[in-house]
């Protein structure tokens, strides 16, 4: 995670794996893209290395950022785990100002991390540094859901079910998630509790909250326009399809000219 100023995703880590699984074909789709880049290639929001890690096992150099201590700290362990650690470097720092000491061909945000940067300045901010990182041509990559405000109303301070695992103790821990949603600043507060089950006993609780603001197309073409890129390609899906109705979805691919 990136862009908040404290690490308000610790909590996340013993469950981030199953939090992200609702995103299918991501992984895929950014090592297929990493591989075509020189290395290095840089992740802003990199969290646990969910998808760092199979990049630097298929051959590629990544560096990623990420703002939670946590969060990294867990990266490095299961980069050492899976013997990437020397394809691999974590730093802790803010997407809204980390520029890469020397320029690369590739920077990536994916699982909706530009979503976390609350203000259209933070969101430039970003985007400039992003801007800096590369090189003239270079590209960055990043994905955003597609804003439904219809369903985002109709859910809203409702309790709903997102998934279940087995925690470290053997616990059975659901997860529940109450949404709330400010119309006027397309902001989102993503409101999670993790029950842990011993058997029907409930054993304890857990809360944390993720903070979103929705972005739609095309303010966030305006706010590449701004920043100085070019839009090379719009996908709704991460086969590389063109985005429609039913694409809950939008890849961005940006070029530095």
């Amino acid at each position: 995670m990136s862009g908040a100023t404290t690490d308000e995703y610790g909590t996340f880590v013993g469950f981030y794996d199953v939090w992200t699984q609702n995103v299918r074909g991501d992984v895929e789709f950014y090592v297929r893209q990493a591989l075509k880049a020189p290395r290095p290639i840089v992740e802003l929001g990199v969290g646990t290395g969910r998808i760092a890690i199979p990049t630097a096992q298929a051959g590629q150099h990544v560096i990623g950022v990420d703002l939670s201590p946590s969060m990294l700290a867990e990266g490095r362990g299961r980069a050492e785990a899976a013997g990437v650690s020397d394809r691999l470097s974590f730093i802790e720092a803010d997407m809204r100002s980390w520029v890469a000491p020397e320029p690369v061909e590739l920077v990536t945000i994916p699982f909706r991390a530009f979503l976390h940067l609350m203000t259209v300045e933070d969101q430039l901010a970003c985007l400039d540094a992003v801007k800096r990182s590369l090189v003239p041509g270079g590209r960055l990559i990043l994905n955003t859901f597609v804003p439904d405000p219809a369903f985002v109303v109709e859910h809203a301070r409702q309790r709903s079910f997102h998934s279940e695992y087995v925690d470290g103790r053997g616990y059975r821990c659901e997860i529940w998630v109450i949404t709330e949603h400010e119309v006027t600043t397309q902001r989102l507060a993503v409101n999670v509790s993790v029950e842990a089950y011993d058997g029907e006993r409930l054993v304890d609780t857990s809360e944390s909250t993720i903070r979103l603001r929705m972005i739609y197309r095309y303010e966030m073409e305006h706010l590449l326009a701004r920043a100085g890129f070019e839009v090379e390609a719009l996908y709704g899906d991460f086969d590389e399809r063109p985005l429609t109705e039913e694409c809950r979805e939008m890849i961005w691919v940006a070029r530095k000219p």
